[in-house]
């Protein structure tokens, strides 16, 4: 369905106004952008990422490791949970990392080598998607007895095992196999991981095919799972597909069962809408744009889609027309705002909540004439959002001061001993 709308974006250090000749227009009006204000609000993620430096892996990049895994606490995976990416080889577990988290347009994947190492990938876009990424090669038996897969499991929060829809039925066999070995032996190590699998590549499939093939790999994992007496086990499957926004909504949901906070967020946000005239509002981390919360009312393919389309257009037309070359600054400050008229008489309101996560609201036209209302009420939830923030440092540093204390037990024997010699 082709929409026509209109954009209205603020900035507080863009000044320009500019025409769009497609099916939208846009204005960026506001004020120079003050870098003392803007530099570091209540909730700079930077703040706790690196004071747990020492308990996660300290250099907070990507890194590919083989055979030795290490950790050097421990009890690390209290702060940043971990998500593993397994799955036969070229089944796609790379391709989806890329575009998720590094913006790698769909048909550059295509040139993508096979991965031969354990590769692992700190996420920390916000607070609230703050985790590890592990893509697992799948000619790699990490059952091996070369590897502690004990460690592996421990520290996972979430399992997601990618099954290519389009592949040989011999594989398609193998695909299953192993899906049972890794759900069963990770459960015994790790009873909490959410299993999640993604039914992958489905964009080459028709409607009837995606269903049919949904159904069969969920009967035959169950099947499997229930012969071994181990029905308590239960997996989430996704069609998928990096070719629209199906392996982000995938990701959103797999992303909030890691949220600890997920029921407060959820309240908050059916109380902001139900006293705004709002019909539905998701809470977006602007960089990935995964969904980390959204009211209670069911979730519309085609309104998350939109919702990604506004905020690529905020950042696109910021990124154009917000700076100039000597000024430096982000395209995503604490000042943006956008306002999107749909030609179905329904407005889309993006407003900043922190500086990696965005509010995005659809209601009508005429409960967008009561907008002083909605800015109050907005404004009572960003102060909700900033206790639940509070809550959630103090909670990480009481965990880190814990993991120091067992950390200095666990190592004290050990030196003892040595200063006795």
């Amino acid at each position: 369905m082709a929409w026509t709308y209109q954009v209205t974006i603020w900035k507080s250090w863009a000044a320009s106004a500019v025409k769009i000749s497609q099916t939208w227009k846009m204005t960026c009006e506001g004020a120079k952008y003050n870098e003392e204000d803007g530099e570091d609000d209540a909730f700079a993620f930077d703040y706790y990422d690196d004071d747990f430096d020492a308990f996660t892996d300290g250099d907070g990049d990507s890194g590919c490791h083989e055979g030795v895994l290490g950790f050097r606490d421990p009890f690390s995976s209290e702060v940043k949970p971990r998500i593993l990416l397994m799955g036969l080889r070229r089944s796609g577990k790379s391709s989806i990392q890329k575009v998720v988290f590094h913006k790698m347009s769909p048909n550059e994947t295509l040139f993508l080598e096979s991965t031969n190492k354990i590769c692992r990938e700190d996420v920390s876009n916000s607070s609230f998607v703050s985790f590890q990424i592990w893509d697992f090669p799948g000619q790699i038996d990490f059952f091996d007895p070369t590897f502690d897969y004990e460690m592996i499991f421990r520290g996972t929060g979430a399992l997601i095992f990618v099954i290519d829809s389009q592949m040989l039925q011999d594989d398609y066999v193998e695909a299953l196999r192993r899906l049972h070995l890794t759900v069963t032996r990770a459960y015994k190590v790790n009873p909490d991981i959410n299993f999640e699998v993604f039914i992958h590549k489905v964009d080459g499939l028709s409607d009837d095919h995606k269903i049919e093939k949904q159904r069969d790999i969920h009967k035959r994992a169950n099947d499997d799972l229930s012969d071994a007496g181990l029905e308590r086990i239960h997996l989430s499957f996704y069609l998928t597909s990096i070719y629209d926004h199906s392996i982000f909504e995938a990701f959103s949901k797999v992303v909030q069962k890691l949220i600890p906070q997920l029921p407060t967020l959820e309240n908050l946000l059916n109380i902001f809408i139900s006293n705004s005239g709002i019909e539905k509002a998701f809470l977006f981390d602007v960089v990935s744009k995964i969904y980390i919360a959204t009211d209670s009312s069911p979730v519309d393919m085609q309104t998350y889609e939109l919702c990604c389309d506004m905020i690529d257009v905020v950042i696109d037309i910021s990124c154009i027309y917000g700076l100039s070359g000597d000024e430096a600054g982000s395209p995503y400050d604490k000042e943006s705002m956008a306002i999107i008229h749909l030609n179905n008489t329904t407005v889309m309101y993006l407003k900043e909540v922190t500086k990696f996560l965005a509010l995005v609201c659809f209601l009508r036209e005429e409960s967008f004439e009561r907008k002083g209302l909605i800015d109050y009420n907005f404004h009572c939830f960003k102060k909700a959002i900033e206790e639940v923030f509070d809550v959630r440092l103090k909670v990480q540093r009481n965990r880190k001061l814990l993991s120091q204390r067992r950390w200095s037990k666990l190592t004290m024997p050990n030196r003892t001993h040595s200063e006795h010699h």
